[in-house]
């Protein structure tokens, strides 16, 4: 699972990494103790004139399905790769709407029989992409004409944990290759069983490459944000 992830990059920094050619809102995304309900950067592709175009949407952690009637007090920011195209709350998104959530790392709780332990997971260089859905949330209680009724919402897609960080957590964020961020956010295909098989594979070794390290249990507070919650203990 997922439930705390880290930016520590700069906006100009995530465009060029990720080959974004759209920002349509500045802002300042770094962040070290990021949480559900949190507003977020997604990446998306878009056809424009038939040349693919990335862009980069600010986003609410926790997927709002379009039946839904208001927002709920439980966020769906996680969504099983095994049951997405299963569950009513995720096969409309995940048929679809996929995208890509930057990070430089996440938060990961171990339970021993001494209590919890966080762990920070990270590249050793660069960046990560998780593989997310998302979707534009209408609210039924809003005018027709009220900007504000559309809702941009996301959620991560997790998988049972890769060999590489199984110690840790039976669950991790899928996590995306080079070559399958780009097939991932192609916009011109729906999602298949194949396809989230192949992605959980690939996950796997880019985990593998993963490393880890315990962290202070300050990152347990939304309000402690700051580069000291990365450093090793």
């Amino acid at each position: 699972m997922c439930g705390r992830f880290v930016i520590a990059k700069e906006l100009s920094g995530i465009t060029e990494l990720f080959e974004i050619d759209e920002v349509p809102v500045e802002f300042d995304p770094i962040s070290y103790n990021i949480a559900p309900t949190q507003k977020i950067p997604i990446i998306v592709e878009r056809e424009i004139d038939s040349i693919p175009s990335r862009e980069l949407h600010l986003s609410r952690w926790g997927l709002v399905p379009s039946w839904a009637k208001e927002i709920s007090t439980t966020p769906l920011n996680n969504a099983r790769i095994e049951t997405a195209l299963e569950k009513p709350s995720f096969k409309e998104a995940t048929l679809q709407k996929r995208c890509a959530i930057p990070a430089s790392g996440y938060y990961e709780w171990q339970t021993t029989e001494e209590g919890k332990t966080p762990y920070y997971i990270h590249p050793a260089d660069g960046m990560l992409a998780f593989a997310g859905i998302y979707w534009w949330w209408r609210d039924p209680a809003k005018a027709a004409d009220d900007p504000s009724r559309w809702l941009l919402t996301c959620s991560f897609l997790t998988k049972d944990s890769a060999p590489a960080l199984s110690s840790i957590h039976d669950r991790n964020p899928v996590f995306l290759s080079e070559e399958n961020l780009s097939a991932w956010l192609a916009p011109d295909y729906q999602t298949t069983p194949e396809l989230l098989q192949a992605l959980a594979n690939e996950s796997d070794l880019v985990a593998q490459e993963l490393e880890f390290h315990p962290v202070s249990k300050q990152v347990g507070q939304v309000s402690s944000n700051s580069p000291e919650l990365i450093r090793p203990i």
